[in-house]
């Protein structure tokens, strides 16, 4: 009975320990856990159509809309966009960012549902916390459920036959003029309890005035709880609508809340990171690739897509050469799995986690004396009687690099007195090996 209690309590610190194992790997994964994907879709291009309407101050030819997702998990919730001390909130274009001039707004939930037929309005340069409008939310096209409130567009100032917006690129999928992106919202369009603080991105870049970058390290634009779902169960969240002929780059930094109420920020820019906080290349555009799956030692957080570098797969195990338990393949250490002996193995079963090992030589093992460590002379190896039983010893010192640096051999007529001359090696790390037929000690020493 004693037995099958004590095989009991292995089993469930073996449990503790693997459970320790998914922490780590989780902790790993931390930076990708809550926000799945940032998907910046190519939702309408313009033409010469468009670039006629005066009304909205003259939407040049060829210019890209982009809207930006935030795909998060399930449970998910978007609480905040912010910039601050440490990291800075980012969008930029090589060229100028179209701002509407009739229409135009500075959040997708202050836009007029009702005037998203007239002119160039539909693609205004904006920020949002989930709106595409005053009554809708922002969705993919290619998931909007409802058709288009666009396929009636006024012509613009130019009074264009058909109507602008018309444009059926294949480069921006399908055409505005079928599926708008605008679907009914989860709750009202506008982010409860929306407030922005800080430095304002208002009519300096987001309404009238002309510009090609919004910097900020003083702005935060939120809502409080419950922050912002998408309109599906695919939750992903539209966070801004963005024209322009240049090219595109952004860095967020958000606020996700989990469903306790909790709060995790993640950031673009890992050079500064606080405790709330956690880094992730997915809130970076163009994305910074690496290797994404933390099952891999090279797994990168900041990586926002996988370049294929992922090469080493982790193997678990303990990697301190004084364990019974050492794993030469181990390459992730867990201190948690070493074992020493029968009074420090973590609670388990020094038979299981060192077979072939005998319990008395590990004793004895134990009370070996190595002195003076740091070493500048000679190191003194002391107690290997009792540990030898009679047999030959073997000494042997490798460097850090496995090099054998020296090697002597000791018996019982020797008194199994070691004094061994260091003095010739270079100062640094080595590992000193005692071998007998019954089992193999292995120290570590500094040679000063």
């Amino acid at each position: 009975m004693e037995r099958t209690s004590q095989q009991r309590t292995d089993r469930m610190r073996g449990t503790s320990l693997l459970f320790c194992l998914v922490l780590l790997v989780s902790a790993r994964a931390v930076a990708q856990s809550d926000i799945e994907n940032v998907i910046v879709e190519t939702y309408y291009i313009s033409n010469a159509d468009d670039a006629s309407d005066t009304n909205g101050g003259g939407l040049t030819e060829g210019s890209t809309t982009y809207r930006v997702y935030l795909d998060l998990c399930d449970s998910c919730a978007l609480r905040s966009i912010y910039g601050d001390v440490n990291h800075t909130l980012r969008i930029t274009s090589t060229t100028f960012f179209f701002n509407h001039l009739d229409r135009g707004a500075t959040y997708g939930h202050l836009i007029n549902n009702g005037a998203l037929d007239e002119g160039t309005a539909p693609v205004d340069s904006w920020l949002s916390l989930g709106a595409g409008s005053n009554q809708k939310a922002g969705i993919l096209k290619v998931n909007d459920p409802d058709g288009t409130v666009l396929a009636n567009n006024d012509g613009g100032s130019a009074g264009i036959s058909g109507g602008l917006m018309q444009n059926t690129d294949a480069g921006a999928g399908i055409p505005l003029n079928l599926q708008d992106g605008l679907a009914p919202p989860v709750g009202s369009p506008v982010p409860p309890g929306f407030s922005v603080t800080g430095l304002l991105p208002d009519s300096t870049f987001f309404k009238l005035t002309q510009a090609n970058e919004f910097i900020s390290n003083d702005t935060r634009i939120a809502c409080i709880t419950p922050g912002v779902q998408g309109p599906t169960t695919d939750n992903r969240v539209l966070v801004a609508q963005l024209t322009t002929t240049g090219e595109l780059t952004f860095e967020l930094n958000v606020e996700i809340e989990h469903p306790d109420g909790s709060v995790q920020k993640y950031v673009a820019n890992d050079s500064v990171v606080l405790a709330d906080e956690a880094p992730n290349g997915l809130l970076v555009y163009p994305p910074e690739c690496g290797c994404t799956d933390p099952n891999f030692l090279e797994f990168d957080p900041t990586a926002g897509c996988d370049d294929g570098s992922c090469a080493t797969t982790i193997i678990f195990g303990c990697l301190d050469t004084l364990a019974c338990n050492y794993d030469p393949n181990a390459n992730f250490n867990i201190a948690q799995l070493c074992c020493y002996g029968p009074d420090s193995c973590e609670g388990l079963d020094i038979t299981i986690v060192c077979p072939g090992v005998g319990v008395e030589e590990l004793r004895q093992a134990a009370a070996i004396e190595l002195y003076p460590n740091p070493a500048a002379n000679v190191l003194h190896v002391r107690g290997l009687n009792a540990w030898s039983n009679g047999s030959n010893v073997q000494a042997s010192i490798h460097d850090a690099f496995g090099r054998l640096v020296l090697q002597t051999n000791m018996s019982a007529t020797s008194g199994y007195e070691l004094d061994l001359p260091v003095h010739d090696l270079a100062p640094g790390a080595y590992l000193l090996r005692i071998s007998s037929p019954k089992a193999t000690l292995t120290r570590s020493f500094i040679r000063e």
